[in-house]
């Protein structure tokens, strides 16, 4: 069996993108409390202070629903299961990844229940300015289809699915597609060309009531 590792790795002062909002902020911190016999030769503890969307991350419905289920609310079973790659690696920056797109790069491998991971090649230009904008999105009607096959999660391997350059409401109409119908989603997703066409994924935030989204690996 190959474990493969799906998430980019997180450093101390990480900026995520321009907002300077999706910071990692690592910090030793000493332990009064908990100080050791002297005898000891190492002990340390961090403070960990981020947003919840940064780098590789899973938002719950709780992110654009006020009703949806939060990180601590998703059910193990819609976090760990059969997974599938769309290899949708063709697309070309800023271009729409249609319903066609899926139903073809689909054929044959989904099945009711299923991650759905979408690759499209643009985390080779992670930790570039180049990655935050221009990425291939996904079109309503997909995303709208994929909600109906029943499928549980939604994943790819850029920073958003949605369209960067439509403007208001619009600019998050895949988020309320799929949040809104209780499907969560996965930004920043790392070595999906090592990934084969199914297999089965852990995607485990930490258990925090209240929280739309959480960092996973």
């Amino acid at each position: 069996m190959r474990i493969i590792d799906l998430s980019h790795e997180l450093t101390p002062s990480f900026v995520d993108d321009r907002s300077k909002l999706s910071t990692v902020d690592i910090r030793s911190i000493f332990c009064h409390l908990f100080k050791p016999d002297p005898s000891v030769e190492w002990h340390i503890a961090h403070l960990f202070c981020t947003s919840s969307h940064v780098s590789t991350h899973i938002e719950s419905p709780y992110h654009w629903t006020k009703e949806g289920r939060d990180i601590a609310s998703l059910p193990l079973e819609s976090l760990i299961g059969p997974a599938i790659k769309l290899n949708l690696s063709h697309k070309k920056r800023g271009e729409t990844i249609t319903l066609e797109d899926v139903k073809e790069s689909s054929k044959g491998l989904l099945r009711e229940g299923d991650m759905v991971f979408l690759q499209t090649n643009h985390s080779k230009l992670w930790g570039t300015e180049e990655y935050w904008y221009d990425s291939p999105y996904l079109s309503i009607e997909a995303a709208r289809w994929l909600v109906e096959y029943g499928v549980k999660l939604v994943g790819i391997d850029g920073p958003r699915l949605d369209c960067y350059r439509t403007q208001g409401r619009e600019r998050y109409v895949i988020h309320e597609v799929l949040h809104g119908n209780g499907v969560p989603v996965i930004e920043n997703i790392a070595n999906l060309d090592e990934f084969k066409d199914r297999g089965t994924a852990f995607v485990l935030p930490i258990k925090i009531r209240g929280i739309d989204a959480f960092p996973v690996r």
